[in-house]
């Protein structure tokens, strides 16, 4: 666990916070965001298009270690998103390079 964090205001609520994110915004982001089902990511379709994605590309296309990930290059509103099923928009990545990927594409695991 990290030690705790001089107090400061949440930038977005105002809230006095004494971690390095605000308990409140990070539930309410998420809520916005839906889950993994909600997004299409646990769909028997995407799984299989996952699967078929690492089948071919096994590597992580920046780094070459095997890749755990497929990735949205640009990234997609949901699974009625027709980029989100378009094989030319998927890349296989690491877990590390995911992350790095996301926190500077999309500021974090949020936009």
């Amino acid at each position: 666990m990290s030690p705790m964090m001089a107090p400061r205001r949440c930038p977005t609520c105002h809230a006095l916070v004494t971690s390095e994110r605000c308990p409140t915004c990070v539930r309410t982001r998420d809520r916005r965001r839906g889950t993994a089902a909600q997004r299409g990511y646990c769909s028997a379709r995407w799984r299989k298009l996952r699967a078929a994605k690492l089948q071919i590309d096994p590597l992580c296309s920046v780094c070459g270690v095997i890749a755990e990930h497929v990735d949205h290059l640009q990234a997609v509103d949901g699974r009625d998103d027709p980029r989100f099923w378009l094989w030319a928009n998927l890349d296989s990545k690491c877990a590390s390079c995911h992350s790095r990927k996301t926190i500077a594409a999309d500021g974090g695991f949020r936009r």
